[in-house]
């Protein structure tokens, strides 16, 4: 037994040792990656500057040489008018008129000569911003930047006991809920579910926050509708309920969708997108998506939902906890 522990441990430290040689090389990698990506973008933009510095040259050239020769016209001009006025006023008229014809010639004709300003790079902007868009597609795809990019929605929330359910218990700090005792009746009190409303409601934007469910056998996390009828309605979308629950072992969403589940979460994330209907469900730890509700059509106020699920004689005592969702800049 003893040799037995002993194999496992040196078993899991080895892997340790193995993941953190991997850790490196991966490092390594992706450090080697994004300095050759970085060389080729920059060698990139001096190569964009300098085509663009060299059709702002052209440009200015041909500019100059059109005013050059504008300029050269007006001196000539100016110098044939003061030759006919002298001659207008020695009042030899005969002279005057040879003078004059000899004197007029044909002008450029200036009215359709432009110089383009136009020194835009369209398609190449375009190709910058797809590969822009796909980078950051793809590290949304990478568990741990997907939550922290939600993160930055994280909203702060407190239990309201007036939407308490007679038999639960609301911490002090208005972050905890716990199934315990019979409650005085209340009008705006759920009396089907053992559920809770957080006292921020939401009728716009993205909002995010995290659930502790860790030691709960039974719970239930979400959004409602304001207008639902706890009371009454069973949780379902159609009752005005996103949520997901844990019963019996089994994870369900509302529908009683069956979700299968690796490991067992000890905290949920709950990320809402009301203008495109999306309610979605992550495993904080695993950083995993679990189930998306989406394109939905909110026309209400939503309200966070907190179910503690029944003690059960002690085995589902531990509370639902509403836990701050720190996000790093």
């Amino acid at each position: 037994m003893l040799d037995s522990r002993f194999n496992k441990i040196s078993e899991l430290e080895n892997s340790v040792a193995v993941s953190q040689r991997e850790a490196e090389k991966e490092k390594a990698h992706i450090v080697q990656q994004f300095t050759d990506l970085i060389c080729s973008m920059k060698e990139s933009q001096a190569k964009l500057i300098e085509v663009i510095q060299e059709r702002h040259r052209v440009t200015k050239q041909k500019a100059d040489d059109f005013i050059e020769e504008l300029r050269m016209e007006i001196a000539g001009l100016e110098s044939k008018r003061a030759q006919v006025e002298q001659l207008y006023q020695s009042k030899d008229h005969h002279g005057f008129l040879q003078s004059f014809l000899s004197l007029s010639s044909p002008l450029n004709n200036w009215k359709n000569v432009s110089v383009s300003s136009n020194l835009s790079l369209g398609s190449m902007k375009d190709a910058l911003s797809v590969v822009k868009q796909i980078v950051n597609r793809e590290m949304e795809l990478i568990p741990e930047m997907k939550l922290k990019t939600l993160r930055k929605h994280a909203v702060d929330l407190t239990f309201n006991p007036d939407t308490a359910h007679r038999s639960l218990i609301i911490s002090q700090d208005g972050k905890q809920v716990t199934h315990a005792q019979k409650r005085p009746n209340c009008p705006q009190r759920s009396e089907l579910y053992p559920g809770v409303l957080a006292k921020e409601g939401f009728v716009t934007g993205k909002f995010y926050y995290e659930v502790q469910v860790k030691g709960k056998t039974k719970w239930v996390v979400g959004v409602v509708k304001e207008s639902s009828d706890r009371e009454k309605n069973y949780l379902s979308v159609i009752g005005g309920f996103w949520a997901i629950r844990l019963e019996d072992g089994i994870y369900k969403a509302c529908g009683d969708v069956k979700i299968t589940l690796k490991e067992k979460p000890q905290k949920m994330a709950i990320f809402v997108n009301y203008s495109k209907g999306l309610v979605s469900f992550y495993d904080v730890d695993s950083k995993s998506c679990i189930y998306s509700f989406t394109d939905q059509c909110f026309r209400e106020k939503l309200y966070p939902y907190f179910c503690p699920g029944d003690n059960n004689e002690g085995t589902n005592s531990a509370p639902l906890i509403v836990t701050p969702a720190h996000h790093s800049n």
